[in-house]
């Protein structure tokens, strides 16, 4: 089963690294859309309707966590970030996932799971 995923991540480099990784762990997983700041990423939503959001939370445009409230109930959303001060805020706004930067392969992986058990449920609010 294809899943589609929109990441938002304001550095190009870390964005590649995530793209890369999701690649090697989840190869049925499209990255339909890559966006830099918050504004770009709430387009990209509206324009390709992802199954999951990969999103930073300290963004340009728009904070990460404005972008998910609006993102509520639209697609599952996993918190990639180095604020680990947010973590309460993005569980209650149903985060699926808070992961901490730099990423690793093994936490991705449990990240990767947990959005394959969530995948065909709707997406909290």
């Amino acid at each position: 089963m294809s899943v589609t995923a929109l990441i938002a991540e304001d550095e190009p480099l870390l964005r590649e690294e995530l793209a890369e990784l999701l690649r090697a762990l989840w190869p049925e997983l499209e990255v339909v859309a890559e966006a830099g700041d918050g504004i770009a990423a709430l387009h990209a939503l509206d324009a390709h309707s992802p199954q999951v959001l990969f999103l930073d939370i300290q963004m340009p445009g728009m904070m990460g966590l404005e972008v998910a409230r609006q993102a509520s109930g639209r697609c599952h959303v996993v918190f990639v970030t180095a604020h680990d001060q947010h973590a309460v805020a993005a569980f209650e706004q149903g985060a699926a996932d808070y992961v901490l930067k730099p990423v690793t392969a093994a936490r991705l992986a449990t990240t990767v799971t947990r959005l394959k058990e969530r995948i065909g449920a709707p997406a909290p609010r």
